[in-house]
């Protein structure tokens, strides 16, 4: 795609710049950047001028990418540049589009793989997982440790967990098997982070890569199976629900073997989206959950009903936007309550001042980030689990609160469905309406006896999904495929 015809980059922000400098390093120039920020235009980035948009008249016969995050305002210019600029919908590409085109068609860059050493180990395959935003607090992250542990203790000592070179507290029964990357964070699909990854991967053929988003992990396992077809497989996690997420895996179609989605929702999308049925699967992740659960619940109307939420503290996908909103809905509605919040990001110190000011205090806890061996006792804690993200793909944390009998209360999101039952067993909730989620907690509040009947019915309905034995009978099935 990007030999022989002129590549025009709508955007000068983070992305833009982003592929400016990966169409640098790989030696590719026939390209522009314009912008219709006056501020931008004229601006050099990456050695490239910023032009006006006027500019891109002068090139038909184009190739467009429209770097815009913003889904508003990427649709506007994509309907300005087919109503005024008479571009046809088979000129606009998407970002990873340019990314596997650009590393597709470098010479430069086949050039620097086929000059790496390769290892080519008789006996059973390596599986090697990837973790590239490393091994801190998160769903993929305690997911991926905790299977690897358990193939580990099952006799398979050929098991790896690719991350990057932070520092971070793994189980003991991981540290042989941890292989730490170059990845720059800073700049998304980087050639020398590429380039290191490869270099990992070859060093541990014949193996199958399980990725966990459409990352340089995925591109690098990509370009070692067109070098030695035979030696890897790659295997794709989808995570989430995202309709970006979904974009980003069909364009990268060519890169996966075998998919894995987190729920029957994402399974169903992919399917809809042309991916074959017999190459995707769904699984349902493991999780602590005791067979009998003992615990208590705030039955006493004179005691706040108490709330739990656990995990990233982030305005985009997790809505912490939204959970501000509700706790003032539920003062308007004098809900006596506390909600806990376990976790770390962006939105904590905005939330830290949102309740001083607010005078909430005494309604609200932060935790910060807890130990995975605390997260048991937080939930028992809670009488209500509550999400309000606006995307997931099957959460974790919903589970847990339910594995210890929390009520949920939690948005329409992706694999909600099969595990709640509205009205029986916890409420689901259309997405944006805090109005609802206070609705329920009220209804709660004033029917404490419902909270026992709920929870126990929430904890039922999840402790049959929650085996580790399963789990890793159904990883051996997938990666048998």
């Amino acid at each position: 795609m990007l030999i022989g015809r002129k590549l025009i980059l709508y955007g000068a922000g983070q992305r833009g710049r982003t592929l400016c400098r990966i169409l640098n390093d790989l030696h590719i120039s026939n390209f522009m950047i314009v912008d219709s920020n006056i501020e931008l235009i004229g601006s050099e980035i990456e050695g490239h001028y910023v032009e006006e948009p006027e500019k891109i008249r002068e090139f038909s016969d184009c190739i467009l990418c429209i770097t815009i995050a913003n889904k508003k305002e990427k649709y506007c210019v994509q309907e300005k540049l087919i109503n005024e600029y008479g571009y046809c919908y088979k000129q606009i590409v998407t970002y990873e589009k340019v990314i596997l085109d650009a590393y597709t068609s470098s010479k430069v860059f086949f050039q620097q793989i086929l000059g790496m050493e390769s290892n080519i180990v008789d006996g059973k395959e390596a599986v090697l997982f990837d973790c590239y935003n490393g091994l801190g607090f998160g769903g993929v992250e305690a997911w991926t440790m905790d299977l690897c542990c358990a193939r580990i203790k099952d006799g398979d000592s050929n098991v790896y967990i690719i991350t990057d070179k932070g520092d971070y507290e793994v189980p003991y029964e991981l540290e042989e098997h941890i292989l730490r990357a170059y990845i720059d964070h800073n700049i998304h699909f980087s050639k020398n982070t590429v380039l290191d990854l490869i270099r990992i991967i070859m060093s541990k053929m014949p193996c199958k890569v399980i990725t966990c988003a459409v990352n340089e992990v995925l591109l690098a396992a990509y370009f070692v199976k067109k070098i030695y077809p035979d030696m890897v497989k790659v295997i794709s996690v989808i995570h989430n629900s995202n309709e970006d997420v979904y974009e980003g895996y069909i364009e990268f179609k060519e890169c996966t073997d075998i998919y894995v989605g987190v729920s029957q929702d994402i399974k169903r999308d992919m399917i809809v989206r042309g991916i074959c049925p017999a190459k995707i699967y769904s699984m349902t992740s493991p999780f602590v959950c005791d067979k009998l659960l003992c615990r208590e619940y705030t039955e006493s109307k004179v005691m706040p009903i108490c709330i739990g939420y656990a995990g990233r503290m982030e305005y985009i996908q997790k809505r912490m936007d939204l959970f501000m909103k509700l706790m003032m809905r539920l003062k308007e509605k004098q809900v006596d309550f506390i909600i806990e919040f376990a976790g770390d990001g962006i939105a904590r110190c905005e939330m830290e001042a949102f309740v001083v000011s607010n005078k909430l205090e005494e309604n609200t806890k932060f935790w910060g980030t807890l130990k995975r061996s605390k997260i048991t006792d937080f939930w028992r804690r809670q009488d209500v689990c509550i999400n309000l993200s606006d995307y997931e793909g099957r959460s974790i944390s919903i589970l847990e609160g339910m594995a210890n009998g929390a009520v949920p209360i939690v948005t329409k999101t992706s694999g909600v469905r099969e595990d709640i039952t509205d009205g029986v067993n916890g409420f689901m909730i259309p997405l944006d309406n805090y109005c609802m989620a206070a609705d329920r907690i009220e209804y709660l509040s004033r029917h404490r006896e419902n909270l026992r009947k709920m929870g126990m019915l929430a904890h039922d309905a999840v402790y049959p999904k929650s085996s580790m034995g399963s789990h890793l009978r159904f990883w051996e099935k997938v990666i048998g495929h």
